[in-house]
């Protein structure tokens, strides 16, 4: 279900190119997507507010979570999870035990490193080297690895 989602929102508000801009999916969605300080120990929000899903970020966050965290939040948004998340570091640990936070960070992998994206770097343009993956999709190291992982390119 997070594969489809994903590949959904992407055909739908994705301009094809790398690294996939989770704030201008969001926007074209018709999610609001706001900054919002003192959140805490939060890194992201997902919330209906008058009948319309805003997804708060930790500006205290590094750029690359930023990005993790709205495609997280978006899957929430995507997968009809409900009303109301609050997500903190607990829900973005590699290995996740809740469901719906496990769905969540599937659906934030598949929009951010889509799979046959990584298979043209790889396959038709000879993108092998591990680093420059990693920075075609704007991720993090561990995020790349678990994709690569999944497609078992590693």
């Amino acid at each position: 279900m997070p594969k489809m989602a994903a590949r959904y929102m992407l055909s739908k508000y994705w301009d094809g190119r790398l690294p996939v801009d989770p704030f201008a999916i969001a926007r074209s969605a018709n999610v609001a997507v706001e900054h919002e300080a003192d959140m805490e120990d939060a890194f992201g929000r997902f919330e209906i507010v008058n009948g319309r899903p805003h997804i708060y970020i930790n500006p205290d966050e590094p750029g690359m979570r930023q990005r993790f965290v709205l495609a997280h939040e978006l899957g929430h948004f995507a997968l009809k999870h409900g009303r109301h998340f609050v997500d903190t570091s607990r829900e973005f640990a590699p290995v996740q035990l809740d469901e719906i936070e496990n769905q969540a960070n599937r659906f934030a992998m598949e929009l951010l490193i889509p799979g046959f994206a990584v298979n043209i770097l790889i396959e038709k343009r000879n993108i092998t080297n591990f680093i420059r993956l990693t920075d075609a999709f704007a991720v993090s190291q561990l995020a790349m690895k678990l994709r690569l992982k999944k497609l078992r390119w590693l």
